[in-house]
C-alpha cells in the first residue's frame, strides 16, 4: 500500500535507501536530516515522502519543489528493496507520485542521478518510465562521476 511517510517510518526509510545503494552508509546522515527536515516542517512547504509498506517497507520516493521555479518538481529519492526490485513497485510508486503532481496541475518532474556503471540500472529505469536524459554535466559528483538529469513533462 502507498501511503505518506510516518515518523515512525524514518529509520526504516533510511536503513532502505542505503540497502538499495541509493546512498552509501557515509551518507545515511544526509537521509536522517531529510527526513528530520520533512517532519519538521517541509511537509508543509510541498515536501512529500511516499512509503509502500504492502509487505515491511519495501520502497519510498521522496519529492520536493524546485524553488524559482514553475511548477517544477525534484524527485530526490526513489529506492525499492533488492529483494522486491524488478516486480514493477518503483513504477508504480513513480507513477503514483506523477499523479499526484499531474492533478495538482504542476508541470516537470527532474530526476538527478550518476552516470556511473552501478546506476546504469536506475538510468534505464527512468527512460523504461518515459523520463528523457535532459542534460550531463560532467564530474559533477566527483572527478569521474557525472550528474544525469532526467526530465519529464507531467502536463
Amino acid at each position: 500500500m502507498i501511503r505518506s511517510a510516518e515518523p515512525a517510518d524514518t529509520g526504516a526509510v533510511v536503513e532502505l535507501a542505503v540497502t538499495a545503494g541509493l546512498f552509501g552508509p557515509e551518507e545515511a546522515l544526509f537521509v536522517t536530516a531529510m527526513m528530520a527536515g520533512y517532519f519538521g516542517g517541509a511537509a508543509e512547504e510541498g515536501h512529500r515522502c511516499l512509503v509502500d509498506d504492502a509487505d515491511g517497507l519495501r520502497a519510498v520516493a521522496y519529492r520536493q519543489p524546485k524553488p524559482a521555479a514553475d511548477r517544477v518538481w525534484d524527485l530526490t529519492m526513489i529506492a525499492v528493496r533488492p529483494g522486491h526490485q524488478g516486480r514493477g513497485i518503483g513504477t508504480a510508486l513513480l507513477r503514483h507520485v506523477e499523479e499526484e503532481l499531474r492533478g495538482d496541475g504542476q508541470r516537470l518532474l527532474l530526476v538527478d542521478t550518476s552516470g556511473t556503471p552501478p546506476y546504469d540500472r536506475a538510468r534505464t529505469f527512468y527512460a523504461g518510465c518515459g523520463y528523457a536524459e535532459e542534460a550531463r554535466v560532467r564530474d559533477y559528483w566527483a572527478d569521474g562521476d557525472d550528474l544525469v538529469v532526467f526530465r519529464k513533462a507531467l502536463t
